[in-house]
């Protein structure tokens, strides 16, 4: 057993025990200068100090490790009562400092979406929703759907018309109201599944063969894979540049407006394709979307296509895509709102060098963030703390946990009271910055106008992965067109099936391409073989008496039926007809167009 001896170690020993640090014949120029610099009196009570502790010849580690809890001790110490004198001081910064900055005088709250032309009191559904699918969409869906059925050398196909279009776009809606899982199921025989007012529009073979054919882009102009300019979205980039600038054209851009994502639901194969695990929809097509921050009206939105490799110069993905969203807005006072996605001291910055508000939460890791962003202390429920940078204003406010929010738009020392939910179920007042009620107020438009999308959407399984981007297109434009429609008729509220019922029946009223050319726009009289007999029948209405002009025309019927006029039951030696337009039964030939004429 070793004898216990009193062993004397100076602060230098001690240091270079605990951290090994190197001598002083070892150190480099710039500590022996420091060193040989600093002050006298200092340097020998920090240095030269002589601790006397008990050791043994197997304690040294033991005893050095409690050397060095004392001295950390000591240092919590230090730095508790600096605290107390000020409570503030340890987080001193040179560039961010307590100085209040005064709010814009712009009240973000007093201009509304509506639309940028006047609407008569007579406009309905069909008016608003045409100011975004008008002529030129149509016929450009047309054309192109016309020019791809050449090109696929499709059998049997007759080129579609503007009207033949404009009930297929209404039938996709009516399809949104009533959901079914395949398309061809609304033709079905079984009553559970048929769906009437959408089988009296067209046949189920020619909607099929119209959606097959649908396309918006030449494919035989398309850029290869491998040339620089090439375009991911090709297939849909006519309508997406098209859709943008109308959705900007027909509204009145507010003072309010958020910025955030929104997911495109896809599960096959695609580039574009996108996993987020957090997500309602976890897998499609990710959207960057600006909305009213009220009424969630999209003004524009951006389709993310992957990383871009062109060079930013270090600008990350949130700086590009909200630079990209307000390019139209600078200068315009506008304030837009984001989430911490997005957001960064430098983003802040170029907005309000271009007269654009922001308010936004912050990740306590960015860049350029005042140091009390980055030191956990224990805060009580409804702290904050403050500080400013050249407009900028930073809050760090204690909820549930810490929030951390930036603003240019409100100031941060301005303390309000916000309701907030205790653990047992209560309400309680919490005092809260008003730049973190702002935002609470503020951020929620893109969720509105996700929420309303997502109610009665047309949206279908597909193999295309175009198809999808095109019913959120479809589905973009009917809720733009319902946000307008309730600006101008704010004395009769209409809910959003309502709006979708209304306009379906608009877009399909007055017309069926039920009826078949071959048998009743061709002869007057036209021959069928009857089964299990040589000889030929005739059936038909002479052209005398058939109409010309109108809408009206003859349907063959199997139906007993009494006659409008003579009121004779049909049978099977007489003519059986009805009227394709007004369902009018008709016996015979002439009465079908007395009836008419008269």
């Amino acid at each position: 057993m070793s004898r216990r001896q009193k062993q004397t170690y100076t602060g230098e020993e001690v240091l270079a025990a605990l951290f090994a640090l190197s001598s002083d014949d070892e150190s480099d120029d710039n500590l022996e200068d420091s060193e040989d610099e600093g002050d006298d009196d200092s340097a020998g009570t920090a240095t030269n100090s002589l601790v006397e502790v008990e050791t043994s010849d197997t304690d040294d580690d033991d005893i050095l490790y409690q050397l060095a809890m004392d001295w950390s001790d000591q240092e919590e110490s230090d730095n508790a009562n600096d605290e107390g004198e000020d409570g503030d001081s340890q987080w001193d910064d040179p560039e961010w400092h307590k100085t209040p900055f005064s709010a814009p005088n712009v009240k973000f709250d007093n201009v509304n979406v509506v639309p940028r032309t006047p609407f008569l009191d007579t406009d309905g559904p069909c008016e608003f929703f045409e100011k975004f699918f008008e002529d030129d969409v149509i016929k450009l869906l047309v054309d192109q759907t016309n020019l791809y059925a050449q090109q696929r050398q499709t059998r049997y196909w007759n080129d579609v018309t503007y009207d033949e279009m404009k009930c297929f776009l209404g039938v996709l809606l009516g399809m949104g109201v009533h959901r079914l899982p395949k398309f061809k199921l609304y033709w079905s025989t079984d009553p559970f599944f048929h769906v009437q007012g959408i089988a009296d529009v067209m046949p189920r073979n020619r909607f099929m063969k119209l959606l097959n054919n649908f396309h918006v882009s030449d494919n035989s102009v398309a850029v290869p894979r491998d040339d620089p300019a090439f375009d991911k979205l090709r297939k849909i980039r006519p309508l997406l540049t098209k859709m943008n600038s109308l959705f900007q054209q027909h509204a009145v851009s507010t003072y309010s407006q958020s910025i955030d994502e929104a997911m495109i639901k896809f599960k096959g194969r695609s580039s574009l394709r996108q996993y987020m695990p957090l997500k309602p929809t976890k897998r499609g097509y990710k959207v960057w979307v600006r909305a009213d921050s009220k009424s969630g009206y999209v003004y524009q939105f951006d389709i993310y296509t992957g990383k871009d490799n062109s060079g930013a110069g270090g600008v990350g993905l949130g700086d590009r895509v909200v630079k990209f969203l307000t390019e139209t807005l600078n200068y315009t006072n506008t304030h837009v709102t984001f989430d911490n996605f997005f957001s960064s001291v430098a983003l802040l910055d170029y907005l309000f060098g271009k007269n654009i508000f922001a308010t936004c939460t912050v990740r306590s890791s960015r860049c350029n963030l005042p140091v009390i962003a980055s030191v956990q202390d224990a805060m009580a429920r409804g702290e904050s703390k403050w500080c400013t940078r050249n407009g900028v204003g930073y809050v760090k406010w204690k909820d549930t946990k810490i929030v951390h929010v930036m603003s240019t738009a409100f100031s941060p020392n301005t303390i309000l009271n916000a309701k907030r939910t205790q653990k047992d179920g209560t309400s309680a007042l919490v005092e809260c910055p008003q730049s973190v009620v702002e935002y609470t107020k503020r951020m929620g438009g893109v969720d509105r106008f996700d929420r309303s999308r997502g109610h009665y959407s047309v949206s279908h399984k597909a193999r295309r992965w175009w198809i999808r981007i095109f019913y959120f297109l479809l589905d973009t434009a009917v809720v733009n067109a319902f946000i307008l429609y309730q600006s101008v008729h704010p004395e009769n509220p209409m809910t959003l099936l309502t709006f979708r019922v209304a306009l379906f029946r608009r877009m399909v009223s007055g017309h069926s391409f039920r009826c078949r050319r071959s048998s009743l726009q061709g002869s007057s009289y036209v021959k069928y073989r009857v089964c299990g007999k040589k000889r030929m029948k005739t059936m038909g209405v002479p052209d005398s008496i058939r109409l010309q002009q109108g809408n009206h025309f003859p349907i063959q019927t199997s139906k007993f039926r009494r006659c409008r006029l003579c009121s004779s039951r049909t049978n099977n030696k007489r003519s059986r007809i009805i009227c394709g337009q007004c369902n009018v039964s008709l016996c015979v030939a002439p009465c079908f167009g007395i009836f008419h004429n008269n």
